[in-house]
């Protein structure tokens, strides 16, 4: 059908409604309408009807349930041209937050471990999309989230691509994120993450993110989520980094407690060996004076 009558909005509204729900949960299912293929129909829906905000939630919806799947359906989708169609849906529609949410989770996904797809999808121009929606839908919290994790997926492994994303703004929303959101604990997630991979290797940026408030955030972010093991986690691979190489930034974080707080969930979280493992990097870290 999508095929067929490729020039009906509604066809293609639809159409990617129910591939999105037939998608969902079950890689049996998505393998199937891949096979059939779907990823070319709802590229091909995306671009035909780049003005309608249905189609473009729908398209982008389905994108991301199908790159949940495995790494191959997300190469078959960046083949037929998702990144391009994702990235100009989130243009289009920047005020919908509902098409900011689907799409920022579709390159999420399709960002996940893959450094040749992040870079495609830098080279469509996902930065500045992402901290276009985050700013945007600042109050949030689905968006939020999902842009947090997008920001962290795209910049793990790539000093240029963490460089691009900070020329972008991603320090400051996703400050922001945290801190609007501080209940939330996929924003909560994604946002320690997001940090910790955008400072990873680099003083100049770990000065910027100190700058945007970020030690403030991740120490009340442990706090609000103290029981919750994936934040203590990336909380406390935040502070590695941006504590790493700076006397002055370790003082900051210890002034706040951060030592105690990393101490006290290590405790807490005793028989997570990741939450174990962080801890200690980063209570090392708080411990070491380099003298400058």
């Amino acid at each position: 059908a999508l095929e067929m009558h490729a020039g009906d909005a509604s066809v293609a509204d639809f159409g990617c409604t129910a591939i999105a729900y037939l998608a969902c949960d079950s890689d049996s299912r998505c393998e199937q309408l891949m096979r059939a293929g779907a990823a070319a129909r709802i590229v091909a829906a995306l671009e035909m009807h780049a003005e309608n905000a249905s189609v473009a939630e729908g398209g982008c919806a389905v994108i991301a349930s199908l790159a949940r799947g495995s790494d191959g359906q997300c190469e078959q989708l960046m083949r037929a041209g998702a990144a391009a169609r994702i990235v100009a849906a989130l243009e289009m529609h920047a005020g919908d937050a509902s098409v900011a949410d689907f799409g920022c989770t579709a390159i999420a996904y399709l960002a996940c471990d893959s450094d040749s797809r992040c870079e495609q999808l830098m080279r469509a121009g996902a930065a500045a999309r992402i901290v276009a929606a985050l700013e945007m839908h600042a109050g949030n919290a689905d968006v939020a989230g999902v842009g947090c994790a997008a920001i962290a997926n795209l910049a793990v492994g790539s000093d240029g691509r963490c460089e691009q994303l900070m020329r972008s703004g991603a320090a400051a929303r996703v400050v922001a994120a945290l801190e609007m959101h501080a209940e939330n604990v996929a924003v909560a997630r994604g946002g320690c993450a997001a940090i910790a991979y955008l400072g990873r290797g680099s003083d100049g940026r770990c000065e910027q993110l100190m700058r945007a408030g970020a030690a403030t955030r991740i120490v009340a972010t442990m706090v609000a989520h103290a029981g919750h093991a994936g934040v203590a986690d990336r909380g406390c691979k935040a502070i590695t980094v941006l504590v790493r190489e700076s006397d002055g930034r370790r003082d900051t974080f210890k002034a706040m407690g951060a030592e105690e707080l990393v101490g006290a969930l290590a405790q807490r979280h005793s028989g997570d060996a990741c939450v174990q493992e962080a801890a200690e990097a980063a209570l090392d870290t708080m411990r070491l004076r380099l003298g400058r």
